[in-house]
């Protein structure tokens, strides 16, 4: 599974991640491999790079941010939002989970900005996401009555 990670200076980095039986897990960067081992004491999570040397693993309630010595990333999992290095204004990415109620939209409809495209369902209540640019709608990657989780790229625009 290909993972996507951005820092708040919006540098980002691509990893192919692999789990293997043992809970081992396998990273590919710029052609590069990498172990890594993992494993639970007391209920903390570690990993180590040798199996000798064990460090604590930092674990946040979000699924998609980590957080690093230095840096926090948000974490894309299969997929890179393209709007994403332009300020976002031509993804419409889900902000935390909800249920797409009604969708007005489909592939190849021309939006302007401000222009409700989708109601979604979240914290019981139906928000409506409007456009954040003029364009036409490239992909709709959801459909009526889906769930989702936070950071789903539900429509991108092509401006």
């Amino acid at each position: 599974m290909r993972y996507y990670f951005m820092n708040q200076d919006m540098n980002e980095f691509a990893l192919d991640v692999e789990l293997q039986p043992g809970k081992v897990m396998e990273f590919t960067h710029e052609g590069l491999k990498t172990k890594l081992f993992l494993r639970v004491l007391a209920g903390k999570n570690y990993y180590s790079f040798d199996q000798v040397a064990w460090k604590k693993l930092a674990s946040l309630g979000v699924n998609e941010t980590l957080v690093s010595h230095s840096e926090m990333y948000k974490v894309y999992r299969g997929f890179k939002p393209s709007g994403l290095n332009k300020g976002g204004a031509g993804a419409l990415i889900t902000q935390m989970p909800g249920k797409v109620v009604k969708l007005y939209k489909k592939e190849g409809d021309a939006v302007i900005k401000g222009e409700t495209v989708l109601i979604l369902e979240a914290m019981k209540m139906e928000n409506e996401i409007k456009s954040g640019a003029d364009g036409v709608i490239k992909s709709v990657n959801i459909i009526e009555g889906q769930t989702l989780e936070a950071g789903f790229l539900m429509i991108e625009i092509e401006e």
